[in-house]
């Protein structure tokens, strides 16, 4: 391993411009309040993480680390991912219905295996991105959790391939055995222009005997309200007010057995079944004197249109598109606690269903180069089926006395992840538009069968040696056999006929890690490490390749769709600090990084307007340079103020091209709707209403807009689209007003109070789009909430 000093001096220059400004200006403040804050007992807690898959302080742990526990859900309104990634600096997350996009750190790939990995305890839930399109996760809804644990960096060596990003672990809670506890949540909400929303949930557990046996059950659901109208443009479609309205129920139960004094057993099972009625995407033409393509196609049926200055959306498609996402997860967790070293199993099983609607009935007329049918009977229903089983086996030893000058961990992992997608598509108006086609049985112009099967056989390590008092070395490494065994079985007029393919891929990963340490004394701590990270390649889809298909990729050197890519890896270079100052009335976190990223697996999207297709390819170098400042202090014991800071510039570093075409231009966003700036200030203050501990609370979520430039802006580029448009930034004000006592905590709030509607991912200006469509943040909302803890 050589550790770039040039990287070295660029994460320095980095820090310092990045980390000062705003630490200065927050941290002048709370200087000239620290004599008071002195006087005063109260402390910030520590907060506890297992993020090196043992229990440690977080402000100890030599990793950039952002964490969420309960109180941290119920205060900040946190209901799921969307939400942790938003309160998060360095982490870009983009929902569009059942999609969803996650990077950490701009390490993003819209092909090939994860680049984040998602856990649920030790069960990874990441998928693979399939011909389908279906990129992301289940990604458990946030109730009875323990906690929410975000870490930035290459994860390879404890949490293995397709954490090159980093890893996100959502932590359950373990029953007891000793005390019987309590938690109750009720909320109802109401969304401007929109439908109510409301939930309730309740958990609860304890000893059966007495320091032997124990338990815990908890059952939640919640109805989020739609706020999108679906007002079909075509006569005779579907229409529905506030139609983009979802469900979700949520069931978990765990037995906790200790036979001896030593060892422990705990078996669970999680369930979790989430149901959208339909998309929230919308149409943003607010008249018929827009430009795009739903009007000019449209625009003669006297459709309803949207108003996005009075939050008024209109998804103008024939029909509607509801998705469902279930699983269930039984693990069992065993601990030994031996004289030196704990044994610990955790054994997984996660199985998930996932059925998703798509409205083609403007996207088949595109293929033909038809304009878009005026009639109902034209529907195009195209239906996504998606299976996925992951069975994981984690065993590790690792020391156990944690005052030793060595702690280490050795373990042995075993993943296999299987994902099946089923894809029909229904066109029974297709031989009218196109004469003499002929369907499959049941109007099926398409059948998709895509199958794929990732497995990961590793062994691994990482010891920190304590060299003195304050120096300490940490080293670990991965060695892993990493495979996809891929298939595809492709049939009717859309596939061009009948194909199967099948292919595999397998290589063997090697990621190690080193680190420094210094631990100046019991509050503050500064490290730097190198770290690699991985990813499997993997074995493409074939699709239809027309004549101007043929040509285009001609262009690109290729005769055809490769029928495989490979694996790709990069290695982070990081610095930090974690500090406690003025007496523990501050805590914070500082990082900056570079990441050199090799073979970057990415989607090739070839142009709609002539080859509506995509394969991914392994496309070169990138870099990813940025940092992240978390700081929080509690002044006096009734002020609480928190800042959340990150920069994140993600680019393409080498030009690929075959003639005059590029595949890659260097200088190019990796993501193009990544967002540079992550500014989350926050303040709570405490005080005495009567006999109540009262609260208000204020948290602004600030993400700045892309300057690009962006591949769609290169005229030579492949994806060049002078329509493109980049998202803008955001701002998102949140503001708590609540009320505690014996257990209860009452409050009333208020979400997206400035009632901002930024139009996301906003295609429906681009070149040969088909309709839309664009999203935004949910509208204003008000609501109030009851919490009993017992």
């Amino acid at each position: 391993m050589r550790v770039d000093l040039l990287a070295g001096g660029k994460l320095m220059r980095t820090m310092k411009s990045i980390f000062i400004a705003p630490a200065a200006a927050f941290l002048w403040p709370v200087a000239a309040l620290a004599a008071d804050a002195g006087a005063n007992s109260q402390q910030l807690q520590e907060i506890v993480v297992t993020a090196q898959k043992r229990v440690e302080d977080v402000q100890r742990v030599p990793i950039s680390v952002s964490v969420f526990d309960t109180a941290s859900f119920d205060r900040l309104s946190i209901q799921d991912l969307a939400d942790v990634a938003n309160m998060s600096p360095g982490i870009d997350y983009q929902s569009t219905g059942p999609k969803n996009l996650l990077a950490i750190r701009g390490i993003y790939s819209g092909g090939g295996a994860a680049t984040t990995a998602i856990y649920i305890d030790d069960v990874p839930v990441q998928v693979r991105v399939g011909i389908v399109g279906l990129i992301g996760a289940t990604l458990p809804k946030v109730f009875d959790l323990d906690r929410v644990e975000v870490l930035r960096g290459p994860q390879g060596t404890l949490f293995g391939s397709s954490a090159e990003g980093g890893a996100i672990r959502f932590i359950t809670p373990e029953p007891s055995l000793t005390q019987y506890s309590g938690y109750s949540r009720v909320d109802a909400g109401y969304t401007d222009n929109g439908d109510p929303s409301y939930e309730a949930g309740a958990a609860f557990g304890g000893p059966i005997v007495s320091d032997e046996l124990g338990f815990r059950v908890s059952a939640w659901h919640r109805r989020d309200g739609g706020y999108v109208d679906h007002l079909s443009a075509i006569p005779g479609g579907y229409n529905s007010f506030n139609s983009n309205w979802g469900d979700s129920d949520v069931v978990r139960a765990a037995l906790a057995f200790a036979p001896t004094a030593t060892l422990k057993i705990t078996p669970s099972l999680y369930y979790q079944h989430l149901y959208s009625h339909d998309s929230s995407g919308f149409e943003p033409a607010e008249s018929n004197q827009s430009q795009d393509a739903f009007v000019q196609q449209w625009g003669t049926l006297n459709p309803q249109y949207s108003n996005i200055g009075r939050g008024r959306f209109v998804n103008p498609l024939l029909q509607q598109t509801p998705s469902t996402d279930t699983f269930y997860l039984p693990a069992v967790k065993a601990v030994l606690d031996l004289a030196a070293v704990q044994v610990i199993s955790n054994t997984g099983y996660l199985h998930r269903s996932d059925t998703t609607n798509e409205d083609f009935t403007t996207a088949t007329p595109v293929a033909y180069f038809l304009p878009w049918p005026l009639v109902a009977a034209a529907a195009d229903h195209n239906i996504i089926n998606t299976y996925q089983s992951v069975l994981t086996e984690d065993l590790r030893v690792q020391s156990a006395d944690s005052n030793q000058p060595l702690q280490w961990t050795l373990g042995f992992s075993f993943v296999q992840s299987r994902q099946r997608s089923y894809n029909p598509e229904f066109s029974p108006y297709l031989p009218t538009l196109v004469p003499g086609t002929v369907l499959l049985p049941g109007n099926l112009s398409y059948i998709g069968v895509e199958r794929s099967t990732d497995e990961q056989l590793a062994l691994y390590g990482q010891a920190t040696y304590q060299v003195t008092k304050q120096w300490s070395i940490t080293a670990g490494a991965r060695i892993a056999r990493d495979s996809d065994d891929y298939s595809i079985y492709q049939t009717g007029p859309f596939a061009g006929g009948t194909s199967y393919v099948a292919g595999k891929q397998g290589e063997t990963v090697k990621d190690p890690k080193i680190g420094v340490n210094f631990q100046f004394n019991d509050d503050n701590l500064l490290y730097v490490s190198a770290a690699k990270g991985d990813r499997v390649g993997g074995v493409n889809a074939p699709f239809p390749v027309t004549g101007a298909c043929l040509t285009l990729l001609n262009q690109i050197g290729l005769s055809g769709v490769p029928p495989t890519f490979k694996g790709d890896s990069l290695w982070s270079y990081e610095i930090g600090s974690k500090n406690r100052l003025f007496d523990g009335h501050v805590a914070l976190q500082a990082s900056a990084f570079h990441i050199d990223w090799s073979n970057v697996q990415q989607a090739v999207s070839l142009p709609p307007s002539i080859c509506g297709s995509t394969f991914t390819s392994n496309l070169g170098k990138a870099t990813s340079n940025g940092a992240d400042l978390q700081v929080t202090a509690l002044i006096g014991g009734a002020l609480e103020l928190g800042l959340a800071v990150g920069y994140t510039r993600a680019k393409d570093s080498q030009t690929l091209a075959y003639g005059t075409t590029q595949l890659v231009t260097s200088g190019q966003q990796i993501n193009p709707y990544a967002t540079p700036w992550t500014v989350v200030p926050s303040a709570q203050y405490s005080f005495m209403l009567h006999d109540l501990k009262a609260y208000l609370r204020a948290d602004d979520e600030f993400h700045s807009k892309n300057p690009g430039p962006f591949a769609q802006q290169y005229p030579n580029n492949i994806a060049a689209d002078p329509n493109f448009v980049a998202n803008p930034s955001t701002n998102e004000l949140n503001v708590h007003f609540g009320a505690m006592w014996d257990g209860w905590d009452n409050s009333i709030y208020a979400l997206n109070v400035l009632n901002s509607h930024p139009l996301l991912y906003n295609t429906a200006l681009e070149t040969a789009q088909f309709v839309g469509p664009t999203y935004t943040i949910r509208p204003l909302t008000v609501g109030i909430r009851t919490i009993y803890r017992w």
